[in-house]
């Protein structure tokens, strides 16, 4: 069964290095802010072996849930959906209501990844910043386990770019400190106002195997 991926909102998962200022109290409002909102997205694209994938996870908190992959290498997009205490899986809209067992861990993922975090490690500030053509406020933390002697620029990092009107995280970014190449990981998150998931009418319980 696939499995909900919820490593793009596990900020506090990256390993920072002790800042100069430490604005982590800001992040933390940031982000405690998008989880006590109506809905929020989270879009991401990521590079496999068979091609690039596009990944789109819808929340309506505290228990809604609705997750859609698509790569060129799929027979359509794959969804998972949680309603309540009701989670389903299938391709391009045909569901099958999945078993207690494979239902109950997307629950707990669902409350981890729209819960009020605790701690978000520690940030330093780096001011305005102009990212993809939009100016926000910036948070960076760096890599305390990078190796010692690399070089600085090589020294990856995750970047929280915060809309400066609506306080609300817009992207969260792990790169190199030179900018140079790709992001080894990129969300971008957006607050929609008209987001309905609804529990699909008919979808058959998955077999048991």
């Amino acid at each position: 069964m696939r499995r909900i991926a919820m490593g793009l909102l596990a900020m506090a998962a990256f390993a920072p290095m002790a800042a100069a200022e430490d604005c982590s109290k800001d992040v933390l409002a940031a982000i405690t802010k998008q989880r006590t909102s109506k809905a929020f997205r989270v879009s991401s694209s990521h590079g496999t072996a068979e091609g690039p994938v596009t990944m789109t996870v819808d929340y309506l908190p505290p228990d809604r849930m609705l997750q859609t992959v698509v790569g060129a290498h799929m027979p359509g997009e794959q969804q998972t959906m949680l309603v309540g205490d009701r989670a389903f899986a299938g391709t391009s809209g045909a569901y099958e209501e999945l078993l207690p067992q494979f239902t109950q861990s997307i629950i707990v993922e669902v409350r981890t990844a729209v819960s009020k975090p605790e701690n978000v490690g520690q940030f330093e500030c780096v001011g305005k910043t102009t990212f993809e053509g939009k100016e926000y406020v910036a948070y960076r933390a760096t890599d305390k386990d990078a190796k010692p002697g690399t070089d600085p620029k090589d020294v990856l990092a995750r970047t929280i770019y915060v809309d400066p009107v609506s306080g609300l995280p817009a992207f969260n970014v792990v790169a190199a400190m030179s900018g140079k190449g790709e992001p080894l990981m990129k969300a971008a998150y957006t607050y929609p106002t008209d987001l309905v998931i609804e529990a699909p009418q008919g979808a058959p319980v998955q077999k048991s195997k």
